[in-house]
């Protein structure tokens, strides 16, 4: 029997007292942790070490067929570590994680909420400068491997300094999109940004307006702009951001393959589709609505606004009817027209649809906000 206490930061910038036990269980043997919440003026950040560097965090659920790749495609060292933080899966995502070398987490089935989750849990417990994040569906390209190498020599070795205010760096999403059978029946790049928004390696990329699962962060700027919320289903990505902007810091975005992503093949109807279903697939899709409830509750929507502005320059043009159309009938035509023409100058021409299927996922999410900590044991092989 042993325990321990950390703490660290939670979403609500409050410190979190982490307490753990071990249990014995069948086969594996587990350390449960419940993260319980109290307050502490002490910010100090014990999870750093200074023999680690990279910390990999990976989540996943129900990923055996994909696991193997990823894990083949990390890089290793003494100053890496892996993490897998497993979302209750119901195949072998655990034993593989494990028999990778990895250090292995099992989120409780009663705290599986979304993608945050688990990257909350990993940062929790990553012992690196810097954490670089996957899904299990992801493999990490090997020309991302010599970028890591190069970023590492920058800060240890004293080579080339990086640009003030960096939090992170985000690179290219390849979506192979698979069919029932599992086989690669397109290939879709730049499917995050494009490549306008990007930047040469070679000038460590450009300021990114948004990034994906697939991210490299410094430990402490996430930790100092509030972590991961794990209590949000969708979008946990743009609250992270919009936080950490707020802060001063920046991802930049090089123009560099970072992951394969391998998902099922999705055309344009059934991708409107998840934009205005509360709920598709088993999944719950109106994580909108409880990361603009978060960001109310805790005073600062304005920075979720300003990094997330589409869904709700829409929402202003349809409030604006009545009054426009007092005003000059073909009013509120022309402004919403414009807002549309914006929506598709500045990302793709049928944004339109998806930001307006956001406004109907806010507004069924706003009241099914619950934070929560989560629940979850480590998970290690029988002696």
């Amino acid at each position: 029997m042993r325990s321990g206490r950390s703490q660290v930061l939670c979403p609500g910038r409050l410190f979190l007292d982490t307490t753990c036990r071990l249990n014995k269980s069948k086969g594996l043997k587990g350390e449960s942790y419940k993260v319980q919440r109290s307050l502490s003026k002490n910010n100090q950040d014990p999870g750093s070490s200074p023999g680690t560097w990279l910390s990999v965090v990976m989540i996943g659920r129900n990923e055996e067929r994909r696991l193997p790749e990823l894990f083949r495609s990390l890089p290793e060292g003494d100053n890496v570590e892996w993490i897998y933080v497993d979302s209750h899966s119901a195949d072998q995502s655990v034993e593989i994680a494990l028999a990778s070398g990895a250090k292995v987490y099992r989120v409780a089935e009663s705290s599986v909420c979304g993608p945050g989750t688990g990257r909350y849990i990993g940062t929790l417990e990553a012992k690196g400068e810097w954490i670089l994040y996957l899904d299990g569906d992801m493999v990490l390209r090997k020309e991302f491997i010599p970028f890591l190498q190069r970023l590492k020599r920058a800060e240890i070795e004293g080579g080339s300094i990086l640009p003030s205010g960096t939090a992170g760096f985000v690179g290219r999403t390849l979506n192979r999109c698979l069919d029932q059978s599992g086989r690669v029946v397109e290939v879709r790049d730049y499917v995050v940004l494009a490549p306008k928004e990007m930047g040469p390696v070679g000038e460590w990329g450009r300021p990114a307006g948004y990034h994906g699962g697939a991210v490299l962060y410094r430990r402490e700027e996430v930790i100092k702009a509030g972590s991961w919320n794990p209590a949000v289903c969708q979008l946990e990505e743009i609250d992270l951001y919009s936080r950490v902007r707020a802060l001063g810091g920046t991802v930049r975005a090089v123009d560099l393959p970072m992951v394969d992503h391998y998902a099922p093949y999705q055309g344009l109807a059934e991708r409107l589709k998840l934009n205005f279903l509360p709920r598709y697939r088993g999944k719950n899709l109106y994580g909108a609505g409880q990361v603009v409830a978060a960001r109310y509750r805790a005073g600062d929507l304005l920075s979720l606004i300003r990094c997330y502005p589409y869904p709700f320059m829409v929402l202003a043009g349809l409030i604006l009817i009545p009054p426009l159309y007092l005003i000059w009938k073909p009013l509120p035509v022309l402004v919403n027209l414009a807002v549309i023409v914006w929506t598709g100058a500045t990302r793709k021409w049928y944004y339109y649809l998806v930001y307006l299927g956001n406004l109907f996922q806010i507004m069924r999410g706003l009241n099914r906000y619950r934070p929560f900590e989560p629940e979850y044991k480590r998970i290690v092989k029988p002696e």
